[in-house]
């Protein structure tokens, strides 16, 4: 008799014969609306490394309607990590008035003002723990391992060394919190006594691994050893290995005691993980981390001017906590309910905007007028001061304010993209001889967002509010963000910044989209729509393509689906 025929027959009673039930999926295959075998583990757990999750509703010890807990045993550090995200899509309900996706409609398919809004709220956390996603939490991390088999988890040494060179060559001028000749000394001394390697210098080690994996091709031929023998599906190892990647940094710092015992690397390797947080899976996600970091860096002296150490330290510390604010300005923008403002009280004296080969022990070189590998941090703290004030702004009681205020920050806004012109543009044109056109893009996201928050207020006929050129710069900016999605996804110069598209870029991309669609409906019938819709559905096709590989751009997609 089979396993399945077995559990019906337990709910056989003597009496008239009742009909046979149909055989039950399994509990994750029911979750994710997927085909499941009916195996013990069934194909579709096994093809996602889902083997020890499997399991079948237990009617024997259950009320009706009850489901077994997922909860499996506790496994070693970065096992856990091992298991792919879940690719489940949960449908938006069609009914008026329906809220899930985090969008909510009225009963004609519309967009109202709380809509939008909506768009911008901090997500609930899944009211089931067991279908919980995947966190960087420390207590999660399983028993205690030894500090060689740690070690063991990194890749290996050739494509560790090709991980870390990818990092410094397309990431690091992202986020540069890294002096890069000094991690150079440090990595050359790990690699010669990696048993003498500090805890919290190898989680930094563990979360860069992470982010350039997650930044590569997944056929990239250079990290064919990171894949199992045969494997068919390197999109989904890629999350997959660079999980458990990030979730072994969070066991190396567990380890190092890094709640009562932290250290300059520590701060560190935080940044760099809650920097990955936002990029490949939520802003929000980061948020107590960004905390936590904050309070270290604060502990650390980082904003102090005083220490008694060299050049190359000092600047190492002024870096990172230029990488503390740029992080916070990812939470004021994408969500904007919360005060920033206090972090501009706190004294502290930024990096210099230099190369790191213009560091030295003795000084430092004089600036240069062209791009360094510092320019777009000191243009993000530019932004997250100016962030910080905009969204105090339009969270306080002068949001509704249509006159000077709304004048000077859209003026400031504009000035702050003269500047990025001025500095990676020539005559109109993007300089392609560099990087240096990638990060425009970034800049112009932050900006056109910070137009959308604005002019949100404005935006609609139907408000006693309405501003005629609010819609009109709704518009244009939605579609500027839009366009710029579109050329990390196509232009071949940007190639190498494509991952950007898994986090933050899409949030933003998914608030253009939403504040376009509510300004098209408002709009007079004369008004030719077709162009906006066409880049629309194209913006919901680029976000399907990257369904398997970010959370972000799944839960987007459908968000998009509903909207087209």
């Amino acid at each position: 008799m089979s396993s399945t025929h077995s559990i019906y027959s337990q709910d056989q009673s003597p009496g008239p014969l009742r009909r046979k039930r149909k055989p039950i999926s399994c509990d994750l295959c029911r979750y994710s609306k997927l085909r499941c075998d009916r195996q013990q583990p069934c194909g579709s757990c096994k093809r996602r490394g889902r083997e020890n999750s499997c399991l079948f509703p237990d009617k024997s010890n259950q009320g009706p309607g009850s489901i077994k807990s997922l909860a499996s045993p506790r496994a070693p550090i970065g096992s856990r990590a091992h298991e792919p995200q879940s690719t489940a899509r949960g449908r938006l309900a069609s009914s008026p008035g329906s809220s899930r996706g985090g969008v909510r409609t009225d009963v004609n398919g519309l967009f109202p003002e709380s809509g939008w809004g909506s768009v911008l709220e901090r997500p609930a956390p899944p009211s089931d723990p067991a279908f919980a996603p995947d966190t960087l939490s420390p207590f999660s991390m399983g028993q205690q391992t030894s500090l060689q088999n740690i070690i063991e988890l990194l890749p290996p040494e050739h494509c560790r060394d090709y991980l870390v060179s990818h990092f410094f060559n397309h990431i690091c001028a992202l986020f540069p919190i890294l002096h890069g000749p000094t991690f150079e000394a440090q990595y050359a001394a790990f690699k010669q006594q990696p048993v003498e390697v500090d805890l919290s210098w190898l989680a930094l080690l563990f979360s860069m691994c992470a982010l350039a994996l997650s930044t590569t091709e997944p056929t990239d031929p250079r990290l064919a050893d990171l894949w199992p023998k045969g494997c068919d599906n390197q999109a989904e190892q890629t999350v997959a290995v660079s999980r458990r990647l990030q979730q072994t940094a969070m066991a190396c710092l567990l380890k190092d005691q890094f709640f009562t015992r932290y250290k300059f690397s520590t701060f560190e390797a935080l940044l760099m993980l809650i920097y990955h947080q936002s990029h490949n899976e939520s802003v929000d996600q980061g948020w107590a981390l960004l905390g936590m970091a904050l309070n270290i860096g604060i502990a650390l002296r980082c904003n102090v001017t005083t220490q008694q150490i060299n050049t190359i330290e000092l600047e190492r510390r002024r870096r990172c906590w230029a990488g503390l604010l740029t992080l916070h300005t990812y939470q004021s923008i994408l969500f904007r309910d919360v005060d920033m403002t206090f972090l501009l009280e706190i004294k502290a004296s930024m990096p210099a905007d230099v190369n790191d080969s213009d560091i030295t022990d003795e000084g430092i070189l004089q600036p240069s007028s062209e791009p360094t590998q510092m320019s777009l941090m000191m243009f993000k703290l530019r932004l997250f001061h100016l962030s910080a004030q905009i969204c105090r702004h339009i969270s306080g009681p002068s949001r509704h304010d249509q006159g000077a205020q709304l004048k000077r920050f859209d003026e400031a806004i504009a000035a702050e993209q003269k500047l990025w012109d001025s500095k990676y543009m020539i005559n109109g044109s993007p300089k392609i001889l560099n990087s240096y056109y990638a990060h425009w893009c970034v800049l112009q996201t932050y900006a056109h967002h910070l137009f959308l928050l604005l002019h949100r207020p404005f935006h609609h006929s139907q408000t006693p509010s309405f501003i005629p050129s609010s819609r009109e710069r709704c518009i244009s900016s939605a579609a500027a963000l839009i366009s710029i999605h579109r050329d990390l996804y196509e232009v071949p110069l940007l190639r190498n910044f494509l991952w950007l598209i898994n986090g933050v870029v899409s949030l933003q991309a998914l608030h253009a989209a939403v504040a376009l669609n509510s300004c098209l409906r408002d709009m007079p019938l004369t008004f030719d729509t077709t162009p906006y819709r066409y880049e629309l559905e194209k913006l919901m096709l680029r976000m399907e393509s990257f369904s398997s590989r970010s959370k972000i751009c799944s839960k987007a997609y459908h968000v998009l689906d509903h909207l087209q």
